[in-house]
């Protein structure tokens, strides 16, 4: 069938007008595309009028519709399809045709019809704005500036924000987590005014002892409430009067600095400001007690010793498990006695770890426990606690803060061992008896069952049976099995049925790969296998969890994280589950050996963030969980890698240590 556009004109109702010819009837024509954002998106898909008559149809394009589905911050290319059968006619032209860019007064976007190899594409393309900060002031109440914006926009028919945006990490300068809007109003002559209280900012932004939290102004129109976001640039003549530092009003103990990013433009450093507060002034211990003394300017109420445990994330830390010991209040003192039998007992531990010690009180945010030159460590050796599975120390750390390290050394026992999996290749291919991975797994494992590439998310949500995968063809037969397997959520009974000593998993697929809600009860994983193949357009779908807003999927994620750590557990003892923390590489041995680096390494970084965040939650909720961390092995990709290489690929020394210490924590 042939469907060509002749004609295309603009009315006075802001509707575009396609007049062609067609050899056969039309039964519906949509607008499409894909998203390609982190991952390819499924299409946004966009019904469009038409009226036939015999050979000659014409259909109408509204500018609004188009708008309001279109990406906001991004070019968006809009193909149009008739009657939506795979693979698609599209409509065409068989000669040019003539048409002029248009930008309507009220609207940010530009649109273009183009004609790449003849296919009838729409590009709906955001303004290029550009926000110079006029003046800029800040004191200990008020940050407050203007803001010059190019090109000239129309008084009263647009609207600003001022959003600040947290950094996961200071060198992740094009991610960010917590987000903070203020409204500015309404723009007039290109200028917008903003004073922002400082007392007002959030303090879900003091996640890590400094924070950078970057600004940026959201242009959109009245209409349609979609923004362009822009960074605040900073004249050369204006940096000096830029850096400025106060102490914040609330919460306690904290700095706002602002400052000029090497991209100059303008940013803050949000610091907790604790260190000092608390002394240790005594440590003591005897063969069954430690014996802690402190002082601080500060009267805490309720007071109480925190222990917090560092969880790696990125190359910062966070705390999530902790152990608390009341204190007592002396004269001008406050002091704790803690029963090494009691020191940090329970599923707390792990290998090679360090504790961090604070003050909590219902007054003040937890404060480190300094542990000035004055206190002598060289006594303190290590002592057994959790009935001497560990061995703990106590020390003074890089900050001069009091900490504890504990240590574990596990005997080794031979017995053999079967072992369930979910996860990917970082954990499965292990179990691969080819030269390059473990030829003699085999002696050590039985690899009972796999549950290959799906979400926490999806295992705990209903069956999806709506689409017949046979008639995919672009998908091999272990692609197909991979997505019916996601799609049966059988996984529960699987594992029961498996009987596994163990269960290794990994949370790849939580980590980098988006989350297709069919409906309020059901979810599938967007995986690779579904990306690449026509069933990615195919599937009918409510909304997507993706990681474009780690932080909205990380709350949601957690929720199901929840149930299925309560629901593994029923089978599995929680002291039989391994969690591989994975991790992706940002290098690679090229085809001559070389080592490169892989393309968009702060994305892999930033992917690996947050990889350790669901790593360090999964392990607070289940804390007698074993632990597979090669984070300091250092282990990069290699061009040789069996199944092509990827950041997700590893050297062959990788699968054949994690053998090893696969080994090491089933027979100990």
């Amino acid at each position: 069938m042939k469907y060509f556009i002749k004609k295309i004109q603009l009315n006075e109702s802001e509707t575009w007008e396609m007049s062609g010819f067609t050899d056969g009837k039309i039964n519906s024509i949509e607008a499409y595309y894909n998203e390609l954002r982190e991952y390819k998106h499924p299409e946004q898909k966009l019904n469009i009028p038409f009226e036939q008559r015999g050979n000659l149809f014409t259909a109408f394009i509204s500018i609004t519709e188009i708008a309001k589905l279109s990406l906001a911050d991004q070019e968006t290319t809009w193909k149009f399809k008739i009657n939506g059968e795979y693979p698609y006619n599209n409509l065409s032209t068989d000669g040019p045709i003539m048409n002029k860019p248009l930008q309507l007064k009220n609207s940010l976007y530009q649109y273009q019809f183009e004609f790449p190899e003849g296919v009838l594409t729409l590009i709906s393309k955001p303004m290029e704005i550009f926000s110079t900060l006029e003046n800029f002031s800040m004191d200990e109440d008020t940050i407050a500036g203007r803001v010059k914006l190019e090109p000239s926009l129309k008084n009263g028919l647009f609207q600003a924000k001022l959003i600040f945006k947290r950094r996961p990490n200071a060198s992740f300068y094009l991610f960010h987590e917590q987000t903070q809007e203020f409204d500015l109003g309404l723009i007039n002559d290109n200028k917008v005014d903003f004073s922002i209280s400082i007392k007002d900012l959030s303090t879900n932004f003091l996640v890590d002892t400094t924070n950078v939290i970057d600004v940026l102004i959201d242009i959109s129109t009245l209409e349609i409430k979609k923004s362009i976001p822009i960074y605040l640039s900073i004249n050369p003549d204006m940096k000096s009067s830029i850096q400025k530092e106060v102490d914040t009003p609330t919460p306690l103990f904290t700095t706002l600095k602002s400052y000029v990013t090497g991209s100059n433009r303008l940013s803050f450093y949000f610091k907790k400001n604790f260190q000092g507060l608390v002394s240790l002034t005594k440590l003591s211990q005897n063969s069954d007690s430690i014996i802690l003394h402190f002082k601080s300017e500060n009267f805490f109420d309720k007071s109480k010793l925190v222990a917090k445990r560092r969880d790696k994330k990125a190359n910062t830390f966070e705390y999530n498990t902790e152990q608390v010991w009341p204190l007592k209040k002396g004269i001008s003192k406050y002091a704790v006695n803690i029963d090494k039998k009691e020191f940090l007992t329970g599923p707390v531990n792990k290998a090679d770890t360090i504790w961090d010690f604070y003050i909590r009180s219902s007054n003040m945010p937890d404060l480190p426990v300094l542990a000035s030159r004055t206190i002598d460590f060289s006594a303190s050796d290590y002592f057994d606690i959790a009935n001497k599975q560990f061995k703990a120390k106590l020390t003074r750390n890089g900050l001069n803060n009091l900490s504890c390290y504990t240590i574990v050394a596990p005997k080794i026992k031979s017995d053999t061992t079967r072992i369930a999996v979910m996860g990917t290749c970082f954990s499965r291919n292990v179990f691969n008896s080819s030269p390059y991975f473990n030829p003699d797994y085999k002696a050590f494992f039985e690899c009972s069952f796999t549950q290959f590439h799906s979400s926490i998310i999806s295992v705990m949500t209903e069956q999806f049976t709506e689409i017949n995968l046979n008639k995919y063809n672009d998908m091999t037969t272990n692609e197909r099995t991979t997505v019916e397997e996601d799609w049966k959520k059988e996984f529960f009974n699987n594992l029961r049925n498996s009987n596994s000593d163990y269960f290794l998993i990994d949370l790849y697929p939580d980590v980098i790969r988006p989350v297709i809600w069919i409906n309020n009860k059901i979810a599938i994983t967007l995986s690779y296998v579904v990306e690449q193949s026509q069933l990615l357009n195919d599937i009918s779908w409510e909304r997507i969890s993706d990681h474009i807003d780690n932080e909205a999927f990380f709350e949601e994620w957690k929720y199901y994280a929840d149930q299925f750590i309560e629901k593994l557990t029923e089978i599995i003892p929680a002291n039989r589950v391994i969690l591989n923390l994975g991790g992706f590489t940002t290098s690679y041995y090229d085809e001559k050996g070389k080592v490169v680096n892989y393309k968009n390494k702060m994305g892999i970084e930033k992917n690996n963030y947050f990889w350790d965040r669901l790593n360090n939650y999964f392990l607070s909720k289940l804390p007698e969980a074993k632990v597979i961390d090669f984070s300091k092995k250092n282990y990069i990709g290699d061009f040789n890698y069996p199944f092509g290489h990827s950041f997700s690929h590893f050297e062959s020394s990788y699968y054949k240590d994690f053998l090893k210490e696969l080994i090491y924590i089933t027979k100990s």
